[in-house]
């Protein structure tokens, strides 16, 4: 009895010592060519995973989650210093806004008023806006505060987009608050509110590898997705086609490999030139349910993906290799080195009435919400 005594109050001062790291710490984590100073937030929760987020591009740089062996590894790929995020590749971890991912021909119509966006990209002639054009959500600064709640620390970031800012109308007031919970969970948050009838799309630009800091060629992980349906694009990689996904590609309503028909024919395929996708998630309704997972057999870590949104977009890093990509945490970033899980309504949707509406009006309030939880088996 005694002995027994002995180990549940070794257990109990364990867990309160591992309640006691659950905080949020800053740093400082460089000055950009702007003159800004950006921030670095350090989470911890009681179970010893962590993440680390700052301020420039409300942006996620790691997040550190165990295996089933309990050994702890960052799960993001991507940069670690401020100088990489500006002068690399844009896209790695953050807010990405006004409007995620494609709005064909940049532009779109709005209670009979057309509007001229901000152009960067450019497709046989025609203009597209991606992910909120040259200077989107990723290139600002944020006003950044560290919060606490019941079983979870946070960073909540806040700006004010103007009216006019890459061509989108309104003043828009953004809130976009990251969670982490002592269950392993990072919850993303989003609310917006603006001053003029406007559209809008958030996401969250983080790439995934379950591995760990040693990499792997992401393809071999185990992708499933709840989904029965996919969007084929057309030759602006924006929506065209809305097929079934059985007997093809993009049938993952079981686990499989990321490219385990990646030779097989297909006109999505072959536009895309490789795996990148977005598929109708199952029996949307706006509330919070799961989307999709991503597992590695062989150090048995995963994720969930859980949300609000209607769709899920992945892109599996074709366009990364190590020459264009030298800066990584841990190394050059390699071809297919990690996978994005981006939720999100459907890109070009403020052109297409068949989807649901990203329209924001005065004295309405944008909500969305996204939870990777994370595990191991």
């Amino acid at each position: 009895m005694k002995r027994i005594l002995i180990l549940l109050a070794a257990v109990l001062a364990a867990a309160v010592s591992c309640t006691e790291k659950a905080e949020v710490t800053p740093s400082e984590f460089g000055t950009l060519s702007t003159g800004e100073k950006a921030t670095l937030f350090h989470l911890t929760n009681a179970q010893g995973a962590s993440m680390d987020v700052t301020d420039y591009g409300a942006r996620v740089v790691r997040i550190v989650m165990p295996d089933r062996q309990g050994r702890l590894e960052d799960v993001v790929v991507g940069p670690g210093t401020l100088e990489a995020f500006e002068t690399g590749d844009r896209f790695f971890g953050p807010v990405i806004g006004r409007f995620g991912n494609r709005i064909d021909h940049a532009s779109f119509t709005l209670d009979g008023v057309k509007y001229e966006l901000d152009a960067n990209e450019n497709f046989e002639g025609e203009p597209v806006q991606c992910h909120g054009g040259k200077e989107g959500f990723d290139r600002k600064m944020w006003e950044a505060e560290p919060c606490r709640e019941e079983g979870r620390v946070g960073v909540r970031f806040h700006r004010l987009s103007p009216d006019g800012e890459a061509g989108f109308p309104g003043n828009m007031d953004v809130t976009v608050t990251y969670w982490l919970t002592d269950a392993n969970a990072v919850c993303m948050e989003y609310a917006a509110t603006t001053d003029k009838p406007t559209v809008i799309n958030l996401s969250n630009h983080t790439y995934f590898n379950m591995r760990g800091a040693e990499g792997s060629y992401i393809m071999e992980q185990q992708l499933q997705v709840d989904a029965d349906t996919c969007v084929q694009n057309n030759l602006h990689f924006c929506p065209d086609l809305l097929l079934p996904v059985e007997d093809s590609p993009f049938d993952f309503r079981e686990p499989h490999r990321v490219d385990y028909r990646i030779d097989m024919p297909n006109r999505h395929l072959e536009i895309m030139h490789g795996m990148s996708a977005c598929w109708v998630l199952r029996d949307w309704d706006g509330t919070l349910r799961r989307a999709a997972s991503l597992y590695d057999p062989v150090t048995g870590r995963g994720v969930e993906a859980w949300t609000t949104e209607p769709a899920l977009l992945t892109y599996t890093g074709r366009g990364f290799n190590v020459e264009k990509y030298p800066y990584g945490k841990y190394g050059p970033i390699d071809k297919f080195a990690g996978m994005l899980l981006e939720t999100i309504h459907f890109p070009d949707s403020p052109n297409q009435n068949r989807f649901p509406t990203t329209v924001l009006r005065p004295g309405e309030r944008y909500t969305s919400c996204t939870e990777f939880r994370f595990f191991a088996r």
